[in-house]
């Protein structure tokens, strides 16, 4: 993970105000029931909107709910971050406009270029639709993974009957409506933008609480062909996820993220408040890639003030070598293998640089070096 400022109340809340609306707007009770209830459940995201918007207040003295769904919109769907240049270095991200001393990253601080930056709906119209195609068949992939095929079918099934039975399961039929609801909101504004797997995990319980009608035995429900069917999907995609090669449960067998405490625990060995992070961490497939540099800052309790995510060519060593000098780091974190020209290359740029310098080896302990912490001054 990345350190960000908890943005997610841009998004949370209106998902939580169209849920709000869809089970309020079921048909079943009288209107003026149904309005004075509304009231009512408005004020919990309210409270909950005005009591965060205090936070970001006391840094900002804006009253904002966060700026996630913005700062998505620009990034993955209009690449307006590709278009703008920083200026203040040639290579490096200068990341003290955005990252703060504990290591939160806002990408969008009130006042910085994506808070203004105007979004024009026919610029940005196509280009979600785009995102749609390529977004929803993903999206649709990972539910069918993670709820299992039978869960999905029975999800579906469970739907069509409380549909034609809405008299006899009318609690059940209002919550299938608000999670079929909420499941394609979350699916339709999220592929707009991004997805990530972790997107649905708020969303796949609720499908599974409206599948698991249909699993069980049950006269009014009289398909049992199909449910045993939906049984044996769902025994049979759990033995899968357990077992294909990419499965979590076969990939996440330690903590990856050891280097990066391996570095934290050696910038927080000598004097200093500031880093530069260059280059990639060694897995990048379990968020220790270019997140690397803020994480070991954060364990290192040291700002990061400036990051490369890649290493630089051996023409780039020049450029490289003057925005390290005008950001006056007190560590630089070099991530890379020994094997690699570029890692090489730099460490001895940077050990010509500063000929006062002391460095260690940054260690995983699967693969040995991955990087290199230097200390620019003794």
């Amino acid at each position: 993970m990345r350190f960000h400022r908890p943005t997610h109340p841009a998004f949370a809340l209106p998902w939580l105000g169209v849920c709000t609306l869809v089970a309020l707007g079921s048909p079943g009770e009288r209107l003026k029931t149904r309005v004075a209830r509304l009231g009512l459940a408005a004020l919990i995201p309210v409270l909950v909107a005005v009591g965060w918007a205090t936070v970001p207040h006391s840094k900002y003295g804006v009253f904002t709910t966060g700026s996630k769904l913005k700062t998505n919109l620009l990034l993955w769907t209009l690449h307006a971050y590709r278009e703008h240049h920083d200026t203040t270095y040639t290579l490096l991200r200068d990341t003290t406009k955005e990252v703060d001393e504990y290591v939160v990253d806002d990408p969008m601080p009130p006042g910085s270029w994506p808070w203004e930056y105007p979004v024009r709906v026919k610029k940005a119209l196509p280009k979600m639709i785009l995102s749609e195609e390529q977004n929803i068949p993903r999206v649709l992939k990972e539910m069918v993974i993670v709820a299992t095929p039978g869960g999905f079918i029975a999800f579906i099934a469970t739907l069509a009957i409380v549909a034609r039975r809405k008299p006899q399961y009318p609690v059940e039929w209002r919550f299938a409506v608000v999670v079929a609801a909420s499941a394609l909101s979350l699916v339709l504004t999220y592929s707009m933008l991004v997805f990530d797997a972790r997107y649905l995990y708020p969303l796949i319980p609720l499908v599974l609480a409206v599948a698991a009608r249909f699993l069980v035995p049950d006269s009014q429900f009289n398909h049992d062909g199909w449910r045993k069917v939906c049984i044996a999907l769902v025994v049979l995609g759990i033995i899968t996820s357990m077992v294909y090669p990419s499965s979590p449960f076969r990939l996440l067998t330690r903590d990856f993220q050891a280097s990066c405490y391996d570095a934290g625990d050696r910038l927080r060995g000598h004097a200093g408040s500031s880093v530069v992070s260059i280059g990639s961490g060694p897995y990048p497939a379990h968020g220790v890639g270019w997140e690397a540099g803020y994480k070991a800052s954060f364990f290192g309790d040291r700002k990061i003030i400036g990051a490369m995510d890649s290493l630089p060519e051996s023409k780039q060593l020049s450029s490289l070598t003057i925005d390290i000098q005008k950001a006056s780091p007190g560590a630089i974190l070099v991530w890379g293998r020994s094997d690699d020209t570029r890692y090489t290359g730099l460490i001895q740029s940077l050990i010509l640089q500063y000929p006062n310098h002391s460095s260690e080896k940054i260690v995983d302990p699967a693969l040995g070096e991955v990087g290199v912490v230097l200390f620019t001054a003794r």
